[in-house]
């Protein structure tokens, strides 16, 4: 069986959720598991043409995936290939790989590069090979979209010796910007706002990166529900100061406590949010939007025509009320569009700007990722091997 007709499962992992999708290569069954711990969860699976089906993980994250399997044995379905969504800033994995033992290996070796994501995706990793032990394995970064950055956007500021370890703008939600560049085959030049529990602002051009918020990993760039987003140097090295040294607490306020549960009083729920008349309710969502439309206005900057805004992700699709108050903060950005009728979003389009809500999905980018590397002849032994970090 070929690559084309192969049977692959998606798995993208995140914070305390874990999305798959199995298609050979049209979709036969998703399953999300949301809410995720070592004592929780729930499942729900769907199948084309049945109603979802929705059992509870008592036992969490250990359960999630033998449930899956589970799921896809009733429906009569073996991958043969499984493929991973991987959040890392590094120049070990910077395209879709085929697994082997070596890489996996080195990989775990960086877990402190990425330690809000990559050591449960490198679990969940482990785990499917127990569940699928003849299946191959692809690894797909989240950051491989952002490969044709320019230089300028590349280079952060800082001494020679910096960029030699790695530290460099990568870029994440590559999955979700490529899925839209998928979807939207006419897009042109667009700003793309991923707007959900992690927030990013990345400008597209001809469907190739050309900037991106996020940096070193996803706590920077806009501020996201739980994480901070860019701030003042200084101010890290203040808590670090005032947590007597230990970064790791450090990392936990900025990655956890920070963004919009700082702002709010630990609320991330933006409905909840948008129906409080909490003063802190407020200016968490006027921080948020105002610096997401400061983003979308600083992407602009980067393109040579601006054709497009797009936004996705569960706020971005979700909330129009979020949507309108950014669009209501880049009417300036176009002429004539402050004195349109309508809302924001509409007097924005009436300038020949198109405003697109567009869900994405990562699972098909990630499956079609696959598929390609698996058809591509293997390079020689000359210049085989992983790209050293």
């Amino acid at each position: 069986m070929g690559p084309s007709s192969a049977v692959v499962l998606a798995l993208n992992v995140g914070s305390s959720s874990l999305k798959a999708a199995v298609r050979d290569p049209a979709v036969r069954v998703r399953a999300h598991a949301a809410g995720l711990s070592a004592t929780g969860g729930e499942l729900t699976v769907q199948r084309p043409g049945a109603p979802p089906l929705r059992s509870p993980l008592p036992d969490g994250w250990r359960a999630v995936l033998p449930e899956v399997a589970g799921a896809l044995a009733a429906a009569g379905l073996e991958p043969a290939v499984v493929v991973h969504r991987i959040v890392l800033g590094s120049s070990l994995l910077v395209r879709p790989t085929v697994a082997d033992e070596d890489l996996l290996t080195r990989l775990r070796s960086e877990r402190r590069r990425a330690p809000l994501h990559l050591p449960r995706q490198l679990e969940v990793v482990e785990q499917a090979r127990g569940c699928w032990p003849d299946a191959r394995v692809v690894l797909c970064p989240d950051s491989g979209f952002h490969q044709g950055l320019p230089d300028e956007a590349v280079a952060l500021p800082l001494p020679a010796a910096a960029g030699a370890v790695g530290l460099r703008r990568w870029g994440f939600h590559g999955l979700a910007v490529q899925s839209v560049v998928d979807q939207v085959p006419d897009l042109g030049s667009a700003v793309v706002a991923h707007l959900g529990s992690g927030c990013s602002v990345t400008a597209v051009a001809d469907g190739v990166s050309r900037h991106t918020t996020m940096a070193v990993s996803p706590t920077g760039g806009v501020p996201s529900l739980t994480r901070s987003g860019d701030l003042d140097p200084e101010v890290v090295l203040q808590l670090v100061d005032a947590f007597a040294g230990d970064v790791d607490a450090v990392r936990h306020v900025l990655d956890t406590e920070s963004g919009v549960a700082g702002l709010s009083g630990g609320r991330t729920d933006v409905r909840e949010l948008l129906a409080s008349d909490d003063p802190s309710a407020d200016l968490a969502l006027r921080v948020l939007v105002r610096d997401v439309a400061m983003a979308v206005a600083a992407a602009v900057s980067t393109l040579d025509r601006w054709d497009a805004l797009v936004f996705t992700g569960g706020i971005g699709t979700g909330s129009a009320e979020v949507r309108e108050r950014v669009c209501a903060r880049l009417l300036p950005l176009r002429p004539g569009a402050a004195g349109r009728p309508g809302p924001p979003s509409d007097r924005l389009a009436a300038t020949g700007l198109r405003v697109l809500v567009e869900p994405v999905d990562e699972e098909a980018v990630m499956d079609r990722l696959a598929r390609t590397v698996l058809a591509t002849p293997a390079p020689s032994a000359a210049r085989s091997g992983h790209p050293r970090a």
